[in-house]
């Protein structure tokens, strides 16, 4: 069950790590207070697998999350239901990834997979391109991975806090299959082809969150070209989708919301959006002093 979480969290960071704007300061947690809300609900940014010294949450975070009553993630990975979900999305229908690539290329894969992820692909054959894109990210952060969602989750699971969904397992991976199998297959080859250049784009992705610099990338994600035609489906019709669910619950109780920082920036990301919708956001200082 704990890998099927952490997997399920590399699924989340594959569909936000092409994508960040407002200028602000640097900061990963902000208020939402306003338009007749008695309590403020926070919202918070995550990168969905890290290594242990980079998951070490505010304790300012923490301490908002307590005062709260409700923590929304982008999909309740608490939910049996939900993984049982995840897990039967995973593979592919009628076909292989020998069916999507050449055998030049199925072979490159199966020997990357071998030497550095210590796995049989040949086995894994019948998962979809980007399940597979996903197992790659533990070996780019050179450790065993953990997960700000989960740390969130048995927070709120030790405070007997609900743990709620935006939007279901099958709505994701919905909008991942959208280009078809044959473009996922492409884009993972290109990945692991190019995996030199794949790990430097990630691990500057990885500092910019360090950083907490939502501004920068939000500006880098505009500029990948291998998902930017992709960056609609993605990020802003998902933010869009959430704006209802996040109203609703933030009237109804105070809540944290942990979602990929990906989708707070930009002028279609959820700060702007529920500015737009007239509530008060703003960053809170994480910084203890």
């Amino acid at each position: 069950m704990k890998y099927l979480k952490q997997l399920g969290a590399g699924l989340l960071l594959l569909l936000s790590s092409h994508a960040f704007s407002q200028k602000t300061t640097p900061s990963l947690l902000y208020e939402v207070s306003g338009k007749g809300l008695t309590k403020p609900s926070y919202l918070y940014g995550t990168f969905h697998l890290l290594c242990q010294k980079d998951l070490q949450i505010s304790p300012v975070a923490l301490e908002k999350l307590k005062g709260t009553e409700q923590l929304y993630l982008e999909i309740d990975m608490d939910d049996p239901k939900e993984l049982s979900s995840m897990m039967s999305s995973m593979y592919l229908k009628g076909q292989t990834l020998k069916d999507l690539v050449s055998e030049a290329d199925y072979d490159y894969l199966n020997q990357f997979f071998k030497d550095s992820l210590k796995t049989n692909l040949e086995s894994m054959k019948q998962m979809k391109p980007f399940v597979l894109m996903s197992m790659i990210y533990p070996k780019m952060l050179g450790c065993t991975p953990g997960s700000p969602e989960i740390v969130f989750m048995q927070k709120a699971t030790t405070d007997k806090k609900p743990v709620l969904g935006l939007e279901k397992a099958a709505d994701q991976f919905a909008v991942i299959d959208k280009p078809g199998p044959k473009k996922g297959a492409e884009q993972l080859v290109k990945y692991v082809r190019e995996y030199g250049h794949s790990q430097e784009e990630f691990n500057a992705m990885l500092e910019l969150y360090r950083k907490q610099d939502i501004e920068a990338l939000y500006e880098a994600s505009e500029k990948d070209p291998d998902f930017k035609d992709q960056l609609q489906d993605l990020l802003w019709q998902r933010n869009s989708n959430w704006i209802p669910v996040i109203t609703k619950s933030i009237h109804e109780k105070p809540s944290f919301i942990a979602v990929g920082a990906a989708h707070l920036g930009g002028p279609k990301g959820v700060l702007a959006l529920l500015r737009e919708q007239g509530y008060t956001v703003k960053t809170v200082d994480t910084n203890v002093k």
